[in-house]
Protein backbone atom coordinates (compact mmCIF):
# COMPACT_ATOMS: atom_id res chain seq x y z
CA UNK A 1 0.00 0.00 0.00
CA UNK A 2 2.88 2.80 1.19
CA UNK A 3 4.77 1.39 -2.59
CA UNK A 4 1.52 2.47 -4.09
CA UNK A 5 1.42 5.92 -2.57
CA UNK A 6 4.66 6.67 -3.46
CA UNK A 7 4.14 6.02 -6.94
CA UNK A 8 1.18 8.42 -6.80
CA UNK A 9 2.88 11.04 -5.64
CA UNK A 10 5.94 10.37 -7.84
CA UNK A 11 3.80 9.94 -11.12
CA UNK A 12 0.32 11.80 -10.12
CA UNK A 13 -1.34 9.25 -11.67
CA UNK A 14 -3.56 6.41 -10.00
CA UNK A 15 -6.68 6.66 -7.29
CA UNK A 16 -6.57 9.27 -4.94
CA UNK A 17 -4.67 8.48 -1.76
CA UNK A 18 -7.46 8.16 0.26
CA UNK A 19 -9.03 5.82 -1.85
CA UNK A 20 -5.62 3.74 -1.46
CA UNK A 21 -5.79 4.14 2.32
CA UNK A 22 -9.09 3.07 2.17
CA UNK A 23 -8.42 0.07 -0.01
CA UNK A 24 -4.92 -1.33 2.25
CA UNK A 25 -6.96 -0.90 5.47
CA UNK A 26 -10.03 -2.82 3.67
CA UNK A 27 -7.19 -5.55 2.66
CA UNK A 28 -5.70 -5.45 6.02
CA UNK A 29 -8.69 -6.94 7.26
CA UNK A 30 -9.50 -9.39 4.26
CA UNK A 31 -6.27 -10.86 4.66
CA UNK A 32 -7.08 -11.80 8.22
CA UNK A 33 -3.97 -9.79 9.18
CA UNK A 34 -6.39 -7.70 11.54
CA UNK A 35 -10.20 -8.70 12.24
CA UNK A 36 -13.22 -6.99 12.14
CA UNK A 37 -13.24 -5.97 15.65
CA UNK A 38 -9.66 -5.20 15.41
CA UNK A 39 -10.75 -2.38 12.81
CA UNK A 40 -13.34 -1.24 15.01
CA UNK A 41 -11.43 -0.54 17.78
CA UNK A 42 -8.67 0.66 15.58
CA UNK A 43 -10.85 3.54 14.34
CA UNK A 44 -12.49 3.71 18.00
CA UNK A 45 -9.11 4.24 19.43
CA UNK A 46 -8.47 7.55 16.69
CA UNK A 47 -12.12 8.49 16.77
CA UNK A 48 -10.56 11.93 18.94
CA UNK A 49 -8.25 12.31 16.29
CA UNK A 50 -10.53 12.38 13.95
CA UNK A 51 -13.81 14.37 15.68
CA UNK A 52 -11.06 17.49 15.97
CA UNK A 53 -9.80 17.27 12.36
CA UNK A 54 -13.70 17.40 11.17
CA UNK A 55 -13.79 20.37 13.65
CA UNK A 56 -10.93 22.17 12.36
CA UNK A 57 -12.14 21.54 8.79
CA UNK A 58 -15.65 22.77 10.05
CA UNK A 59 -14.36 25.92 10.84
CA UNK A 60 -11.67 26.50 8.00
CA UNK A 61 -14.43 25.85 5.52
CA UNK A 62 -16.60 28.19 7.21
CA UNK A 63 -14.24 30.88 7.42
CA UNK A 64 -13.55 30.74 3.86
CA UNK A 65 -17.10 31.12 2.99
CA UNK A 66 -17.08 34.15 5.05
CA UNK A 67 -13.96 35.82 3.08
CA UNK A 68 -12.01 35.59 6.56
CA UNK A 69 -9.12 34.23 5.45
CA UNK A 70 -8.89 35.80 1.92
CA UNK A 71 -9.31 39.15 3.91
CA UNK A 72 -6.63 38.53 6.20
CA UNK A 73 -4.44 37.59 3.52
CA UNK A 74 -4.91 40.55 1.71
CA UNK A 75 -4.13 42.62 4.45
CA UNK A 76 -0.81 40.39 5.42
CA UNK A 77 0.37 41.75 1.69
CA UNK A 78 -0.62 45.26 1.86
CA UNK A 79 1.28 45.31 5.30
CA UNK A 80 4.55 45.20 3.47
CA UNK A 81 6.37 47.88 2.74
CA UNK A 82 8.33 47.20 -0.46
CA UNK A 83 8.10 44.34 -2.78
CA UNK A 84 10.79 43.00 -1.23
CA UNK A 85 9.37 42.35 1.98
CA UNK A 86 6.47 40.87 1.03
CA UNK A 87 7.97 37.29 1.04
CA UNK A 88 9.43 37.83 4.89
CA UNK A 89 5.96 39.44 5.84
CA UNK A 90 3.72 36.85 3.90
CA UNK A 91 6.15 33.64 5.56
CA UNK A 92 5.81 35.59 9.06
CA UNK A 93 2.33 35.70 8.75
CA UNK A 94 0.65 32.69 6.74
CA UNK A 95 2.91 30.92 9.47
CA UNK A 96 1.47 32.06 12.40
CA UNK A 97 -1.96 31.30 10.74
CA UNK A 98 -1.09 27.58 10.51
CA UNK A 99 -0.33 27.26 14.11
CA UNK A 100 -4.17 27.92 14.94
CA UNK A 101 -5.78 26.38 11.41
CA UNK A 102 -4.84 22.70 10.35
CA UNK A 103 -2.04 23.54 7.52
CA UNK A 104 -3.74 20.98 5.04
CA UNK A 105 -6.68 23.25 5.13
CA UNK A 106 -4.85 26.57 4.79
CA UNK A 107 -2.93 25.56 2.09
CA UNK A 108 -6.23 24.72 0.11
CA UNK A 109 -7.23 28.03 0.85
CA UNK A 110 -4.31 30.12 -0.18
CA UNK A 111 -3.31 28.66 -3.48
CA UNK A 112 -6.01 30.54 -5.13
CA UNK A 113 -5.55 33.52 -3.20
CA UNK A 114 -1.63 33.67 -3.95
CA UNK A 115 -2.55 32.85 -7.58
CA UNK A 116 -4.16 35.78 -7.76
CA UNK A 117 -2.11 37.90 -6.21
CA UNK A 118 0.44 36.97 -8.55
CA UNK A 119 -1.77 38.15 -11.23
CA UNK A 120 -2.27 41.64 -9.61
CA UNK A 121 1.66 42.18 -9.41
CA UNK A 122 2.45 39.79 -13.06
CA UNK A 123 4.95 37.96 -11.35
CA UNK A 124 5.32 34.26 -11.66
CA UNK A 125 3.35 32.55 -8.87
CA UNK A 126 6.00 30.11 -8.37
CA UNK A 127 7.64 31.45 -5.39
CA UNK A 128 4.29 32.82 -3.61
CA UNK A 129 3.34 29.09 -3.78
CA UNK A 130 6.84 28.03 -2.24
CA UNK A 131 6.29 30.42 0.45
CA UNK A 132 3.52 29.40 1.31
CA UNK A 133 4.67 25.31 1.47
CA UNK A 134 7.39 25.81 3.65
CA UNK A 135 5.50 28.73 5.87
CA UNK A 136 2.58 26.66 6.94
CA UNK A 137 4.91 23.57 7.45
CA UNK A 138 7.17 25.99 9.98
CA UNK A 139 4.64 28.10 11.36
CA UNK A 140 2.38 24.41 11.95
CA UNK A 141 4.53 23.32 14.38
CA UNK A 142 3.91 25.05 17.36
CA UNK A 143 0.32 23.80 18.39
CA UNK A 144 -1.11 20.34 18.16
CA UNK A 145 -3.92 21.32 15.86
CA UNK A 146 -1.20 23.03 13.34
CA UNK A 147 -1.31 20.22 10.86
CA UNK A 148 -2.27 15.78 11.34
CA UNK A 149 0.70 14.69 12.90
CA UNK A 150 0.83 16.73 15.98
CA UNK A 151 -2.82 15.87 16.63
CA UNK A 152 -1.72 12.23 16.42
CA UNK A 153 1.15 13.11 18.73
CA UNK A 154 -1.21 15.15 21.09
CA UNK A 155 -3.38 12.20 21.71
CA UNK A 156 -1.61 9.36 21.45
CA UNK A 157 1.44 10.48 23.94
CA UNK A 158 -0.92 10.98 26.69
CA UNK A 159 0.61 14.18 27.75
CA UNK A 160 -1.27 16.75 30.07
CA UNK A 161 -1.93 20.01 28.54
CA UNK A 162 -0.92 18.98 24.93
CA UNK A 163 -1.38 23.04 24.01
CA UNK A 164 0.77 23.91 26.99
CA UNK A 165 3.36 21.50 26.73
CA UNK A 166 3.79 22.29 22.56
CA UNK A 167 4.15 25.26 23.57
CA UNK A 168 6.33 24.99 26.70
CA UNK A 169 8.55 22.77 24.11
CA UNK A 170 8.41 24.22 20.97
CA UNK A 171 7.65 28.01 21.12
CA UNK A 172 11.00 29.28 21.27
CA UNK A 173 12.17 27.08 17.84
CA UNK A 174 8.89 28.12 15.93
CA UNK A 175 9.69 32.31 16.74
CA UNK A 176 13.44 31.84 15.72
CA UNK A 177 12.78 29.62 12.96
CA UNK A 178 9.63 31.81 11.32
CA UNK A 179 11.90 34.91 11.48
CA UNK A 180 15.53 32.79 10.22
CA UNK A 181 13.51 31.04 7.58
CA UNK A 182 11.57 34.25 6.65
CA UNK A 183 14.68 36.05 6.20
CA UNK A 184 15.86 33.45 4.17
CA UNK A 185 12.79 33.18 1.82
CA UNK A 186 13.09 37.38 1.46
CA UNK A 187 16.50 36.82 0.49
CA UNK A 188 15.44 34.18 -2.21
CA UNK A 189 12.71 35.29 -3.65
CA UNK A 190 12.93 39.20 -2.98
CA UNK A 191 14.51 40.39 -6.09
CA UNK A 192 11.55 38.68 -8.14
CA UNK A 193 9.16 40.32 -6.41
CA UNK A 194 10.91 43.80 -6.74
CA UNK A 195 10.93 43.52 -10.18
CA UNK A 196 7.11 42.67 -9.99
CA UNK A 197 6.17 45.99 -8.36
CA UNK A 198 8.20 47.95 -10.32
CA UNK A 199 6.00 46.77 -13.68
CA UNK A 200 2.94 46.79 -11.45
CA UNK A 201 3.08 49.57 -8.65
CA UNK A 202 0.32 50.02 -6.21
CA UNK A 203 -1.11 46.47 -7.12
CA UNK A 204 -1.13 45.42 -3.30
CA UNK A 205 -3.79 47.20 -1.80
CA UNK A 206 -3.85 48.08 1.63
CA UNK A 207 -6.90 47.44 4.32
CA UNK A 208 -7.90 47.59 7.88
CA UNK A 209 -7.83 43.98 9.47
CA UNK A 210 -10.82 44.71 12.12
CA UNK A 211 -13.11 46.85 9.39
CA UNK A 212 -14.76 49.49 10.94
CA UNK A 213 -18.52 49.01 10.16
CA UNK A 214 -20.97 46.61 9.59
CA UNK A 215 -20.37 43.73 11.98
CA UNK A 216 -23.51 43.05 13.29
CA UNK A 217 -24.77 42.17 9.95
CA UNK A 218 -21.87 40.28 9.41
CA UNK A 219 -21.57 38.11 12.11
CA UNK A 220 -25.13 37.04 11.39
CA UNK A 221 -24.52 35.81 7.78
CA UNK A 222 -21.34 34.15 9.51
CA UNK A 223 -21.20 33.58 13.02
CA UNK A 224 -17.92 31.36 12.54
CA UNK A 225 -15.90 34.92 12.53
CA UNK A 226 -17.12 34.40 16.56
CA UNK A 227 -17.32 31.23 17.25
CA UNK A 228 -13.81 30.24 15.41
CA UNK A 229 -11.71 32.72 17.74
CA UNK A 230 -14.01 32.29 20.71
CA UNK A 231 -13.32 28.14 20.64
CA UNK A 232 -9.70 28.67 20.08
CA UNK A 233 -9.74 30.98 23.32
CA UNK A 234 -11.49 28.68 25.64
CA UNK A 235 -9.50 26.05 24.04
CA UNK A 236 -6.61 27.06 24.81
CA UNK A 237 -7.59 28.49 28.46
CA UNK A 238 -9.05 25.55 29.50
CA UNK A 239 -5.62 23.78 29.02
CA UNK A 240 -3.34 26.39 30.29
CA UNK A 241 -5.45 26.41 33.36
CA UNK A 242 -5.54 22.75 33.75
CA UNK A 243 -1.40 22.76 33.60
CA UNK A 244 -1.64 25.66 35.87
CA UNK A 245 -3.86 24.12 38.78
CA UNK A 246 -3.16 20.48 38.01
CA UNK A 247 -7.19 20.37 38.39
CA UNK A 248 -8.83 18.42 35.73
CA UNK A 249 -8.42 18.63 31.77
CA UNK A 250 -10.59 19.05 29.19
CA UNK A 251 -9.71 17.12 25.99
CA UNK A 252 -8.73 19.45 23.40
CA UNK A 253 -11.31 17.42 20.60
CA UNK A 254 -14.32 17.82 22.77
CA UNK A 255 -14.02 21.84 23.24
CA UNK A 256 -13.16 21.72 19.32
CA UNK A 257 -16.64 19.62 18.84
CA UNK A 258 -18.79 21.81 20.96
CA UNK A 259 -17.84 24.98 19.02
CA UNK A 260 -17.92 22.83 15.76
CA UNK A 261 -21.53 21.94 17.12
CA UNK A 262 -22.49 25.20 18.09
CA UNK A 263 -21.34 26.75 14.92
CA UNK A 264 -23.71 24.17 12.60
CA UNK A 265 -26.81 25.26 14.72
CA UNK A 266 -26.82 28.62 14.44
CA UNK A 267 -25.04 28.81 10.89
CA UNK A 268 -27.81 30.13 8.40
CA UNK A 269 -26.20 27.68 5.59
CA UNK A 270 -25.45 24.81 8.01
CA UNK A 271 -25.97 22.60 4.85
CA UNK A 272 -23.18 24.36 2.91
CA UNK A 273 -21.52 24.86 5.46
CA UNK A 274 -21.00 20.65 6.46
CA UNK A 275 -20.55 20.02 2.57
CA UNK A 276 -17.36 22.10 2.58
CA UNK A 277 -15.49 19.77 5.13
CA UNK A 278 -12.95 17.76 3.04
CA UNK A 279 -14.40 14.67 3.71
CA UNK A 280 -11.67 12.02 1.68
CA UNK A 281 -8.71 13.39 4.27
CA UNK A 282 -10.85 12.25 7.35
CA UNK A 283 -11.16 8.73 4.49
CA UNK A 284 -7.80 9.14 4.58
CA UNK A 285 -6.98 8.61 8.13
CA UNK A 286 -9.52 6.52 9.13
CA UNK A 287 -7.58 3.82 6.49
CA UNK A 288 -4.54 5.02 7.77
CA UNK A 289 -4.90 4.05 11.01
CA UNK A 290 -6.63 0.49 10.40
CA UNK A 291 -3.81 -0.35 8.49
CA UNK A 292 -1.03 0.99 11.11
CA UNK A 293 -2.86 -1.10 13.70
CA UNK A 294 -2.58 -3.89 11.02
CA UNK A 295 1.13 -3.20 11.01
CA UNK A 296 1.64 -3.51 14.32
CA UNK A 297 -0.18 -7.13 14.53
CA UNK A 298 1.19 -8.31 11.89
CA UNK A 299 5.15 -7.96 13.10
CA UNK A 300 5.99 -4.74 10.93
CA UNK A 301 6.27 -2.20 13.61
CA UNK A 302 8.59 -5.04 15.35
CA UNK A 303 10.65 -4.69 12.36
CA UNK A 304 10.60 -1.42 11.75
CA UNK A 305 12.12 -0.94 16.17
CA UNK A 306 15.30 -3.13 14.71
CA UNK A 307 15.40 -1.21 11.22
CA UNK A 308 15.45 1.82 13.20
CA UNK A 309 16.56 1.84 16.33
CA UNK A 310 15.64 4.37 19.13
CA UNK A 311 16.89 4.76 22.15
CA UNK A 312 15.58 4.67 25.40
CA UNK A 313 13.78 6.89 28.02
CA UNK A 314 17.48 6.90 30.09
CA UNK A 315 19.15 8.49 26.82
CA UNK A 316 17.13 11.83 25.90
CA UNK A 317 19.20 13.59 23.85
CA UNK A 318 20.15 10.43 21.91
CA UNK A 319 16.66 9.58 21.24
CA UNK A 320 16.08 12.95 20.40
CA UNK A 321 18.31 12.65 17.62
CA UNK A 322 17.24 9.52 16.54
CA UNK A 323 13.89 10.60 16.46
CA UNK A 324 14.13 13.58 14.58
CA UNK A 325 16.88 12.16 12.21
CA UNK A 326 15.33 8.84 10.76
CA UNK A 327 11.92 11.22 10.85
CA UNK A 328 13.55 13.37 8.09
CA UNK A 329 14.45 10.53 6.08
CA UNK A 330 11.51 8.49 6.12
CA UNK A 331 8.71 10.92 6.13
CA UNK A 332 10.72 11.61 1.88
CA UNK A 333 9.53 8.09 1.47
CA UNK A 334 5.42 7.64 3.40
CA UNK A 335 5.39 11.28 4.07
CA UNK A 336 5.11 12.29 7.41
CA UNK A 337 1.36 11.59 8.64
CA UNK A 338 2.06 7.73 8.21
CA UNK A 339 5.52 8.11 9.34
CA UNK A 340 4.36 9.20 12.80
CA UNK A 341 1.05 7.36 13.32
CA UNK A 342 3.68 4.09 13.11
CA UNK A 343 6.20 5.24 15.38
CA UNK A 344 3.82 6.15 17.91
CA UNK A 345 3.99 2.53 18.62
CA UNK A 346 7.23 1.95 18.46
CA UNK A 347 8.13 4.51 21.43
CA UNK A 348 5.34 3.33 23.68
CA UNK A 349 6.91 0.20 23.10
CA UNK A 350 9.95 1.46 23.93
CA UNK A 351 8.69 3.06 27.54
CA UNK A 352 7.87 6.70 26.38
CA UNK A 353 4.69 8.52 27.17
CA UNK A 354 3.47 11.38 29.27
CA UNK A 355 6.21 11.51 31.58
CA UNK A 356 8.49 12.11 28.57
CA UNK A 357 7.22 14.87 26.51
CA UNK A 358 10.37 15.82 24.96
CA UNK A 359 11.08 13.19 22.70
CA UNK A 360 6.88 13.08 21.04
CA UNK A 361 7.68 16.72 20.79
CA UNK A 362 10.88 15.87 18.92
CA UNK A 363 8.74 13.56 16.96
CA UNK A 364 5.90 15.63 15.98
CA UNK A 365 8.58 19.08 14.98
CA UNK A 366 11.19 16.80 13.18
CA UNK A 367 8.69 15.37 11.12
CA UNK A 368 6.60 18.34 10.25
CA UNK A 369 9.75 20.36 9.60
CA UNK A 370 10.79 17.68 7.39
CA UNK A 371 8.37 18.33 4.84
CA UNK A 372 10.31 21.03 3.48
CA UNK A 373 12.85 18.74 2.08
CA UNK A 374 10.85 17.40 -0.78
CA UNK A 375 7.25 17.49 -1.95
CA UNK A 376 6.92 13.89 -0.72
CA UNK A 377 7.85 14.68 2.82
CA UNK A 378 4.01 16.41 3.37
CA UNK A 379 0.55 16.10 2.70
CA UNK A 380 0.86 19.74 2.40
CA UNK A 381 2.85 20.02 -0.35
CA UNK A 382 0.94 17.40 -2.55
CA UNK A 383 -2.00 19.36 -1.85
CA UNK A 384 -0.70 22.20 -3.04
CA UNK A 385 0.65 20.98 -6.12
CA UNK A 386 -2.27 19.10 -6.84
CA UNK A 387 -4.23 22.64 -6.58
CA UNK A 388 -1.84 24.75 -8.24
CA UNK A 389 -1.40 21.89 -11.61
CA UNK A 390 -5.47 21.85 -11.69
CA UNK A 391 -5.01 25.98 -11.96
CA UNK A 392 -2.24 25.30 -14.76
CA UNK A 393 1.28 25.92 -12.84
CA UNK A 394 3.50 23.10 -11.99
CA UNK A 395 5.88 23.02 -9.29
CA UNK A 396 8.59 20.57 -9.95
CA UNK A 397 10.55 19.04 -7.68
CA UNK A 398 14.43 20.57 -8.21
CA UNK A 399 12.44 23.88 -7.50
CA UNK A 400 11.23 23.01 -3.92
CA UNK A 401 14.13 20.76 -3.20
CA UNK A 402 16.37 23.94 -3.93
CA UNK A 403 14.85 26.27 -1.16
CA UNK A 404 13.60 23.76 0.94
CA UNK A 405 16.78 22.29 1.67
CA UNK A 406 18.41 25.11 3.23
CA UNK A 407 15.06 26.01 5.34
CA UNK A 408 15.46 21.85 6.32
CA UNK A 409 18.95 22.48 7.75
CA UNK A 410 18.42 25.94 9.69
CA UNK A 411 14.56 24.56 10.67
CA UNK A 412 16.10 21.49 12.39
CA UNK A 413 18.96 22.81 14.11
CA UNK A 414 17.68 25.49 15.57
CA UNK A 415 14.51 22.68 17.13
CA UNK A 416 17.68 20.14 17.83
CA UNK A 417 19.79 22.62 19.56
CA UNK A 418 16.41 24.14 21.59
CA UNK A 419 15.36 20.25 22.78
CA UNK A 420 18.41 18.89 23.75
CA UNK A 421 19.18 22.23 25.79
CA UNK A 422 15.84 22.21 26.83
CA UNK A 423 15.21 25.80 26.06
Amino acid sequence: MFGAVIVRQVTHRGPPIWALLVGGALATVAAGILPPYGAESALAASAPTLIFLSSLFLFAGALDAAGAIDHVARWLVGRARAPTRLPFDLFVGLGLLSAVMVNDALVVIGVPLLLGLAARLRSDPKPLLLILAFAVTVGSTLTPFGNPQNLLVAVASGVASPVTTFLRYLAIPTAVNLLLAGWYVRWAYGSKLRAAGDVAPGAVERIRLFPEHGWVERLRSFPVLAIFPGTMVVLVTLDVTSSLTHGPQVPVWETALAGAVLLVLVSPGRARTVARVNWSILALFAGLFVVVAGAEAGGVIASLDRVFPVPGPEHPTAAILAVVGTSIGASQLVSNVPWVALQIPVLQGLGFGAGTPVVWMALAAGSTLAGNLTLLGAASNLILVDAAERRGVRIRLSEFVRHGAPIVAITVAVLVVCLVLGV
